[in-house]
């Protein structure tokens, strides 16, 4: 991955955690846009950075955000601490840290104004992986400014995401938030069945989904080709290319 507009660590306030680390990679000419990107359980900025350069995102002028998850827990396969929004038994999604989830949106909020102020709500794009995309489609419901638009891949659906909602329902600055939905048919660890039962709400909430399914397991973005650059093109007015062709043995959607 190009070294080119690439920031180091940054920081900032928030509830509990006072420090939520970031990486940056800004865009190759004008800035045109933006997406914060969310990691998963036991990742880090590097592996959904790698995603972005894999769409050529900052070629398209949009600038990646990457915040590091601020809590450790216990690998339930190694039992090492691995970082993680808050902690989770992976094989119990249907289970979540209510009050851990709603600290780190704290900072994530802050983290979120910050980039809106410097392109615009309407140019900005919340994205994530597996529980980062859970946290991702709160944050991104929740906020008071009209966003571009999330990218989820491997969502769960939160057992009663309306209690992590102000008032039971998305904010009305975001009420019809488009969201793009990405989910691998061959998920063992987040089951099709979840991403898909997030669908279903939403769009019962009156939000425009883009639902996508693809052949592979739990891999943050894998497959993704022609749909996320679509969405994203129309969503931020900014052309995004189509993703390179994947490997031969791999199929596209």
């Amino acid at each position: 991955m190009s070294a080119a507009g690439r920031g180091g660590p940054q920081g900032d306030g928030g509830g509990p955690v006072r420090r939520l680390e970031r990486e940056v990679i800004d865009p190759a000419g004008p800035h045109r846009a933006t997406v914060v990107w969310l990691h998963g359980v036991g990742q880090g900025p590097a592996d959904l950075a790698a995603v972005a350069d894999r769409l050529g995102l900052a070629a398209a002028g949009v600038r990646g955000v990457f915040p590091r998850a601020p809590v450790e827990a216990p690998s339930l396969l190694t039992g090492l601490p691995v970082p993680c929004w808050f902690p989770q038994n992976l094989f119990t999604p249907d289970r979540i840290d209510t009050a851990g989830l709603l600290a780190v949106l704290r900072p994530l909020t802050v983290l979120l104004r910050q980039e809106t102020e410097r392109i615009g709500a309407a140019r900005t794009v919340v994205a994530g992986f597996s529980q980062g995309a859970t946290v991702a489609v709160t944050l991104s419901l929740r906020h008071t400014e009209p966003l571009a638009g999330a990218a989820l891949y491997a969502p769960f659906l939160p057992p009663d995401l309306t209690a992590l909602l102000p008032g039971g329902r998305p904010a009305p600055a975001n009420a019809r938030l488009p969201v793009w939905i990405g989910h691998g048919a061959r998920d063992w660890i987040v089951p099709e069945g979840n991403g898909a039962g997030l669908r279903d709400l939403l769009t019962s909430w009156g939000h425009p989904v883009t639902w996508q399914r693809y052949p592979g397991g739990h891999e943050a973005f894998a497959g993704v080709r022609a749909s996320l650059p679509r969405f994203l093109t129309e969503v931020l007015a900014t052309p995004v290319p189509r993703a390179p062709d994947p490997e031969p043995s791999a199929r596209t959607g």
